[in-house]
């Protein structure tokens, strides 16, 4: 294929991925972890106290001050914007690696399917941090694969030193990655050595992160760690989260295991679908469910060029050898084609797995004023915080847990609450309405209930008011 050629097939591929995202950017409400990375943004850029800060599960100095700087340029649209552009750097960075281990064709394959993937199409419309995560962990692999082929000394080590700090980046930016630090460390080590890898890669890592953990104001300490340990308490058993990993990466883990028996390069499958396992093992040897379904990212990352490598093993195979390029062609496009459909089936499962709170918005948009007291089973007050910021920017909208509650004479709340916002299967899972169903029944009357559609089943919502 002419260099000409190839170029038009990636900026086909990046094009498909931007119209598919950008035209459908309203597929959701505002989600909780966007509004909460975002309203952290904006109380660092203004200087003012960061309550959420000490809890998040990354540096509140990367992703959340990106996303509270777009936020100011345009909402949420322009955060979620910001994901897509990320996203299809990423997908530059995935053809790139594979170009350079199997060749720039098989490098448009991996683009394809990466692009084409339920995760990496969603994770570009979401406005959270596992994007950009996503970006340095592929980066930090590029620069790495880039080191073992270059000829000049200094390249391999600008490389190893590029690829360390982009490793850096990734964990300090979604704490869970680094998982994946001892896996891409030693394949550094079989493609290097240890001397240097222990220079170039491990030194920098151990320097990067000392710097970080030592004078980050927000570095991850107890109130984090805490954080981390509540998502890992939230388990489920090893058939289901059996499940629920695989479901996200079935498909292309097959093709990656096609891949493994390709004729040149089938040793390179088995090292790549390796290097995914990391956030595999992590969640099944955990059984925490949070986020799995995004989590499978990082192993996409991995996994896509493995998959190119099994699509053209395939193509081999149903065209029974033959050298006719056009028959090839042919058997790789129908491949893709079903990868394709399997992305678009996930993609929009993935949409629509959280609340769309659209009509509780729509409630206070009509019946709230500035300066209610909205009170919540869940911990998704900061939604509203975050769209009513300037509309009404007396209200608050709190927890139960954070309202004062007398039981004597009679329970009730011991301040002033307007409205009672009661959802039980999602956010407010933990602590169902009915732990505190005496604190405002005799005070409050319905004011609308109406059900969320999930592509899991339905969520029944309820909204009182003060009688």
């Amino acid at each position: 294929m002419k260099p000409l050629h190839r170029r038009l097939f990636l900026l086909l591929i990046l094009l498909y991925g931007l119209a598919i995202s950008v035209f459908d950017l309203d597929y959701n409400s505002v989600f909780i972890d966007e509004a909460f990375q975002i309203t952290m943004g904006k109380e660092l850029l203004g200087g003012g106290p960061c309550l959420g800060c000490p809890h998040h599960t990354g540096s509140v100095m990367i992703w959340p001050v990106l996303a509270a700087i777009a936020d100011s340029a345009g909402g949420i649209h322009a955060v979620r914007i910001l994901n897509v552009f990320i996203g299809l750097a990423l997908t530059v960075i995935v053809y790139a690696t594979a170009g350079v281990l199997f060749g720039e064709s098989l490098g448009l394959i991996a683009a394809a399917l990466f692009i084409c993937t339920g995760q990496t199409l969603y994770l570009m419309k979401l406005g959270t941090y596992d994007m950009i995560a996503a970006f340095f962990l592929g980066a930090s692999f590029f620069m790495f694969v880039v080191s073992t082929k270059a000829e000049a000394r200094w390249h391999r080590n600008a490389g190893l030193v590029f690829g360390a700090a982009a490793l850096f980046l990734a964990a300090i930016t979604k704490y869970i990655l680094p998982v994946f630090v001892p896996a891409l460390v030693l394949y550094v080590i079989f493609a290097h050595g240890f001397r240097r890898t222990l220079l170039f890669c491990v030194v920098p890592l151990v320097v990067l992160g000392a710097l970080y953990l030592g004078f980050d104001r927000y570095a991850p300490r107890a109130q984090a760690l805490a954080q981390v340990e509540t998502y890992a308490n939230i388990k489920v058993s090893l058939e289901t989260i059996f499940d629920w990993a695989f479901r996200w990466i079935a498909l292309v883990l097959l093709l990656a295991v096609f891949g493994a028996f390709h004729e040149r390069h089938g040793r390179t499958a088995i090292v790549l679908i390796a290097l995914s396992t990391p956030i595999l093992i992590l969640h099944l040897a955990s059984r925490a469910e949070q986020s799995v379904n995004k989590n499978m990212i990082f192993a996409l990352i991995f996994l896509t060029p493995a998959a190119a490598l099994g699509v053209d093993h395939m193509a081999k195979i149903f065209s029974y050898g033959t050298k006719s390029r056009i028959v090839r062609a042919f058997f790789t496009v129908a491949v893709l084609v079903i990868f394709w459909a399997y992305g678009l089936y996930n993609l929009r499962w993935l949409e629509r797995q959280y609340p769309d709170v659209t009509p509780v918005i729509e409630f206070f948009e009509a019946k709230g004023f500035d300066g209610m007291t909205v009170a919540f089973n869940g911990w998704d007050g900061v939604i509203y915080d975050y769209v009513f910021d300037t509309r009404y920017p007396n209200a608050r909208f709190l927890n139960f847990f954070e309202l004062k509650k007398t039981d004597s004479p009679r329970p009730a709340f011991a301040e002033p609450v307007d409205f009672v916002v009661c959802e039980d299967l999602f956010y407010g899972k933990m602590a169902p309405c009915s732990l505190f169903d005496p604190y405002f029944e005799d005070d409050f009357r319905l004011m609308r209930s109406f059900r969320i559609e999930h592509s899991w089943g339905m969520t029944d919502a309820l909204i009182y008011g003060r009688r």
